[in-house]
């Protein structure tokens, strides 16, 4: 994952991605990614910049370090709808899937879809979301938006993050309470072209519609898991 111009040109690791679905009541299909970078410094802790008059915090290697690393997760627990019945996602189509959200200028008082730590909490806006498909079944996401320092005081979209994500598959599809597992597996039918590769099960005490990789596909990669990601729960209304 890379912030434009910040102290490490490399980007930084991701430490956990969970690709999270979600239905709610009206059938409709939401994504809802949760992202956790390493510590900004895992890598290396590049030199301390001279102080000069233009030098900006977003230029100091020690106030991103103490900040530890990057948080994105979807804010009140949902993140963006990706689909409606009558208009599914393709899980196998050959072509990206453009997702755009939160776009440039934002009317006042905007409520964004994901929440960011980044330098504080911050926020993110202007999103694009690009889902591709590999040639082994799973998939790559190219996911970038604009950031704007809120913590410091700063509502100016002056900076921007990029995140690039390889062999990603569904985690799960929460659903509504109230929804009995068949019919939640019903609606997910009218949103998604392949249900049937989701079947019951539990995660996190609630049920829900767990993936299950195509026979020719190589087992998912298995991203550490974090205790912050033991925050999130399913979409119940």
């Amino acid at each position: 994952m890379w912030f434009e111009g910040n102290p490490w040109s490399e980007g930084h690791r991701i430490r956990t991605f969970e690709w999270v679905w979600g239905l709610d009541e009206q059938g409709a299909l939401w994504f809802d990614p949760l992202l956790i970078t390493r510590n900004y410094d895992a890598e290396r802790m590049p030199p301390e910049p001279p102080d000069s008059d233009d030098k900006r915090e977003w230029d100091s290697p020690e106030l991103w370090s103490g900040y530890v690393g990057c948080l994105m997760e979807p804010l009140d627990y949902h993140g963006f709808p990706v689909a409606t019945p009558g208009s599914p996602f393709s899980l196998t189509a050959a072509e990206p899937r453009v997702l755009t959200l939160d776009p440039l200028p934002e009317p006042p008082n905007t409520r964004h879809a994901f929440q960011l730590q980044l330098l504080g909490h911050d926020t993110c806006a202007d999103h694009r979301f690009v889902v591709t498909r590999q040639p082994d079944g799973r998939h790559r996401i190219d996911w970038t938006a604009r950031i704007a320092l809120v913590y410091a005081g700063d509502e100016e979209y002056k900076y921007a993050f990029r995140a690039e994500l390889h062999d990603c598959v569904p985690l799960h599809v929460t659903y509504p309470s109230e929804m009995r597992p068949d019919e939640a597996h019903e609606a997910l039918a009218a949103v998604v072209d392949v249900p049937e590769r989701f079947v019951p099960a539990v995660a996190h005490t609630r049920p829900v519609l767990s993936y299950a990789r195509p026979i020719s596909a190589p087992p998912a990669r298995r991203w550490p898991w974090r205790s912050l990601g033991a925050r999130r729960r399913p979409r119940s209304g």
